[in-house]
């Protein structure tokens, strides 16, 4: 039986209830009758407006504490950091010491998504040995197959942890607790913890690979240039990434200069609708919407201000050819300026460079 997991803070409360609300009227032969909320801190007003939603569509919510597993993870490695001010997404390293022992397949998903299909192909996905499966990154897997890094892992794909679908069997079965204790008594620099943790502490032979149709990410780019972008490296055949643009299941809204919160004003996100549309019949409904993002977050240094340059490129109607070659330039640059600083970047997300 397949189980649905969100891990939130108050902050994200009215994202992650729109996104179940998409979730449980896209899926209505879910079978469990309770769907897990990891609380970092919800305002008991958001709990109403969660459990009215549940209520909806005759489920509850099972709400857990996970600050104590990470609070203990915190106090022995002090080095494994929040992300964005809370532990709630830091977790899922460690998702296992939570969960109730009756739930074996648990699908993560986290709270900037809406679900827009059915996730029916998850719960019947044969998964043999494997203890996760998700969908791999394009950036962080284009810098695998450069070699402009080594995990410790030894694996050759690089898994993004926005959406994770885990055989919680198999993970206690392989401990896989002590593999990511094991990451962190190694490595110093932790710059996305969660996603990190996953992808130096799991071999590849236990991980299982998803369509990217399972956490679509690309729909901010103009649709002359998504296609392109997301097969340039050839990490998904023609075939899923024309299935992930036309045929979505979770649309995934990432953060930063993409500019594809649909919360935000200005988002540029060519599929915002679906979150109009599911936050027009959520009990936040009259809630505004944030200012601009890069109002919010405006570029900080040269650097900043040239990935933002570049990332408004892939928004507008440009041959898919100039923007690949400003890509290019912008990669060397960026080797140049390392250089120059004496720095580099190949620890970021695997081994430590001494």
């Amino acid at each position: 039986m397949l189980y649905l997991c969100y891990s939130i803070n108050d902050f994200y409360a009215r994202e992650a209830g729109i996104s179940m609300l998409s979730f449980l009227d896209n899926n209505p032969d879910y079978e469990p009758q309770e769907v897990f909320f990891i609380d970092y801190g919800i305002h008991p007003r958001n709990r109403e407006r969660l459990n009215e939603i549940a209520a909806r569509y005759g489920k509850h919510i099972t709400y857990l504490d996970g600050r104590p597993v990470t609070d203990e993870v915190k106090r022995k490695f002090p080095n494994y950091p929040s992300w964005k001010g809370s532990m709630a997404a830091c977790i899922k390293p460690f998702i296992d010491k939570v969960m109730p022992d009756y739930v074996e397949r648990l699908l993560y998903i986290d709270a900037d998504t809406i679900v827009a299909g059915s996730v029916a192909g998850l719960a019947k996905m044969d998964m043999g040995e494997a203890v996760v499966a998700g969908t791999i990154s394009n950036v962080e897997g284009i810098k695998l197959q450069r070699h402009e890094y080594e995990l410790y892992s030894g694996n050759h794909i690089y898994m993004g942890s926005g959406v994770l679908l885990f055989n919680l069997k198999n993970w206690r079965r392989e401990n896989i607790y002590e593999r990511m204790i094991d990451v962190l008594g190694k490595k110093k620099h932790l710059r996305l913890p969660d996603q990190m943790l996953i992808n130096n502490g799991i071999p590849e032979r236990l991980m299982k690979v998803l369509p990217q149709k399972y956490n679509y990410v690309h729909h901010s780019y103009h649709p002359w240039q998504e296609y392109h972008w997301m097969r340039q490296f050839r990490i998904y055949s023609k075939e899923e990434c024309r299935e992930a643009i036309n045929h979505p299941v979770i649309i995934h809204y990432l953060t930063g200069w993409v500019l594809a919160r649909p919360w935000h004003e200005d988002c540029r996100s060519h599929r915002k609708e679906e979150y109009y549309h599911y936050k027009a019949l959520s009990p936040w409904k009259d809630s505004p919407l944030y200012p601009p993002i890069q109002q919010m977050y405006p570029p900080k240094n040269r650097e900043d201000r040239l990935n933002q340059w570049f990332l408004m490129q892939m928004m507008k109607p440009r041959p898919f050819f100039l923007v690949w070659l400003l890509f290019q330039a912008l990669c060397v640059y960026g080797r140049i300026a390392c250089k120059i600083q004496g720095t580099s970047s190949h620890s970021e997300e695997g081994i430590e460079v001494e």
